[in-house]
């Protein structure tokens, strides 16, 4: 047995009926095999009973009617109401050419039946005694202690219950039967029998009721059956019989395939009657159905304590997934503040080395400068006009200085403030944030070490850990280039001291200010020294304003890593949430599944005795033992102990 557990919604809670329709399911599943089994044994020992033609023998009447089984009318009746058999001729193709019922009376006294019924003739088969229908009924006059019979012809367009077709196809070409006389090919042989659904209800209540059994017969020699499909074959001599049984309510289709040759048939025999039996499932070895659902309860019992422990331990991980959804959020408003800062630090380090550049700019200019002017002084007592040309190229260089110092020592001043207040505590804080997201993830992996979602959030806290070391390495870096940038600043205003004292000496309109041979010979010395300063003073500057631009290189690149953290943070954010809301769902489906399967154990408790009780209900109906007889020609007549209906086919070629 193969067991599904469907989880219950409330929209779909069992209800009684719901409850009810599975049972019944269940009962007609494991029944069906077992009735078609039983009832094809049964028809199989009963001959399929009809003359060549009902109206030409009162012995084959006789015989057929003796030959029926018990019917189920009220044996209070018996003897007091009649048997109908009706037979239903047709052609080779199942269409109806005539349709006779057989009346039968029980011996017993003699007594005198006004039997209710309207035929277009009918006909005395025990006595010479003429018999008449008047008013809807034939008065019948019974013999003392035989049994009395009279036949009534019905119209051949009357409903019944079933219709009844047969199909044949030689080498794959539909043909009319008497095409096959004689025949040679290929040959199937369809029968189709179905309920007659355009029947009044009294009609259709025979073939809700009723079991059939089809029978044929072909002589071997004509027909080599290769293939019944449903049906099933026995060997009567040199004829194969072929036997298919329809049961109540149903459809039949049977296909035989074969060889033909000079073909010939004995036609189709169908009978349909009620079986009159009680079967009493209760009477039968039930000690395996017993055990199997013994078991059953058994396992659904263990199934709802093991979803019990799955309910749990999906709550304790949804907690656990929860406090690690809070430690990455921290580590993402951390990595986002370390972006911002650093874009603010980037934007800083643009502005001092654009400063710094200009700063080698200058001094370039008055490295030029001075040594033009050193160059000159050499002969100053004839050059005072150069030296004056040089002294004011000097000052202009000097002011050019002074003005990149000052652009210079603000960028300083504003890219220090930036380090030292803000970029400086965020670092701090990402770093803490980090470190706690880390210790989260590695609880989470160590309580669920096979989780791939707990070991990926893991691994995005090592990485954003990682990042944050080495931002805070370059801040560290940038504060110590920033303190030996501010001894530039210092010399930087020195010189422009300096050189502003040299432009009032050498260009000064106080006369008195001239400097003397002596002083000027001093000057050429400080001159040639002060060129010399102002080269390596140069060097310095192109090598600072080298690092400025590696400087502001490298805080960009911080810049672009911390915006990749505060990226991959708000995605583990993301992840630790996703994952923590499905820990959470998954909490909650465990909790239902607990739920249904406690309902599940609860609902096979006494399965046995539940399915016993539809198979004894299912077998009930497919017995008809529900159904009242009453009589096919006058159906408001109810002193009717049995009908049976035979449909009888021609052969062909006989």
């Amino acid at each position: 047995m193969t067991m599904t557990n469907t989880h219950h919604d409330n929209a779909n809670a069992d209800t009684p009926s719901a409850v009810a329709d599975r049972r019944r399911t269940t009962a007609r599943t494991i029944l069906a095999p077992t009735i078609a089994a039983f009832l094809t044994a049964v028809l199989l020992a009963v001959p399929a009973l009809a003359p060549a033609n009902a109206a030409d023998s009162s012995q084959a009447s006789a015989r057929v009617t003796a030959a029926t089984p018990a019917g189920n009318g009220d044996e209070g009746a018996a003897g007091n109401g009649k048997d109908e058999t009706v037979y239903i001729k047709t052609k080779a193709n199942g269409s109806v050419s005539g349709i006779y019922v057989v009346n039968t009376f029980d011996s017993g006294d003699t007594r005198t039946v006004q039997d209710p019924g309207s035929y277009t003739k009918v006909t005395n088969l025990t006595t010479d005694a003429k018999l008449e229908e008047k008013n809807g009924a034939v008065d019948v006059t019974t013999l003392d202690d035989k049994p009395f019979y009279y036949q009534g012809d019905l119209k051949a367009n009357t409903a019944l219950p079933w219709n009844v077709s047969v199909d044949y196809t030689l080498d794959g070409r539909t043909v009319d039967a008497k095409e096959l006389d004689g025949a040679d090919g290929e040959l199937a042989v369809t029968l189709r029998i179905t309920p007659n659904e355009s029947a009044d209800e009294k009609t259709r209540e025979f073939a809700d009721a009723y079991v059939i059994q089809a029978q044929g017969t072909f002589p071997q020699e004509s027909f080599d059956i290769t293939d019944a499909g449903d049906a099933t074959l026995a060997q009567s001599g040199g004829n194969t019989v072929v036997s298919g049984m329809v049961l109540p309510g149903e459809t039949g289709t049977f296909t035989i395939r074969g060889q033909a040759k000079n073909f010939t048939s004995s036609g189709w025999q169908i009978t349909a009657m009620s079986l009159d039996m009680a079967l009493d499932v209760r009477d039968q070895d039930t000690s395996q159905l017993t055990e199997q659902t013994g078991k059953l309860g058994d396992a659904t019992a263990q199934l709802a304590a093991g979803t019990t422990s799955l309910a749990q331990g999906n709550r304790e991980l949804s907690q656990g997934l929860g406090s690690l959804a809070d430690g990455t959020a921290e580590l993402n408003r951390g990595a986002q503040s370390l972006a911002g800062g650093t874009a603010t630090l980037a934007q800083g380090a643009d502005s001092l080395a654009q400063g710094n550049r200009q700063l080698a700019d200058g001094l370039t200019q008055l490295n030029d400068a001075s040594g033009r002017m050193s160059e000159g002084v050499k002969g100053l007592p004839e050059q005072m006009t150069a030296l004056s040309q040089g002294v004011t190229t000097l000052k202009q260089g000097s002011d050019a200085l002074k003005q990149g110092d000052e652009q210079y020592r603000q960028a300083l001043a504003s890219g220090r403030q930036t380090i030292l207040s803000q970029v400086g505590g965020d670092i701090d804080a990402a770093e803490t944030a980090s470190r706690q997201a880390y210790a989260q993830a590695l609880a989470v992996v160590q309580q669920n070490p096979g989780d791939a979602q707990a070991i990926a959030a893991l691994d995005k806290a090592v990485t954003a850990m990682a990042q944050v070391q080495n931002a805070k390495g370059q801040y560290q870096a940038l504060g110590q280039a920033l303190d030996g940038y501010a001894g530039i600043s210092s010399g930087v205003g020195q010189l422009s001291g300096g050189v502003d004292q040299l432009d009032t000496k050498v260009n000064g309109a106080d006369p008195s200010a001239q400097a003397s041979s002596a002083q000027l010979t001093q000057l050429v010395d400080g001159l040639e020294a002060m060129h010399t300063a102002i080269g390596q003073l140069n060097t310095g500057a192109q090598s600072a304003a080298d690092g400025a631009d590696q400087l502001a290189q490298g805080l960009s690149t911080a810049h672009a890593g911390a915006n990749s953290l505060a990226t991959g943070t708000a995605a583990a954010d993301s992840g630790a949430r996703t994952l923590a809301s499905g820990a959470a769902s998954a909490a909650q489906g465990a909790g239902q599944l607990d739920d249904g399967a406690r309902e599940l154990a609860d609902s096979v408790k006494g399965m046995d005795d539940k399915v016993l009780d539809e198979l004894q209900k299912t077998i009930d109906e497919k017995l008809g033992r529900n159904f009242t007889v009453h009589s096919f020609v006058a159906p408001a007549n109810t002193a009717v102990d049995r009908v049976q209906f035979t449909y009888v086919l021609p052969g062909i070629g006989q």
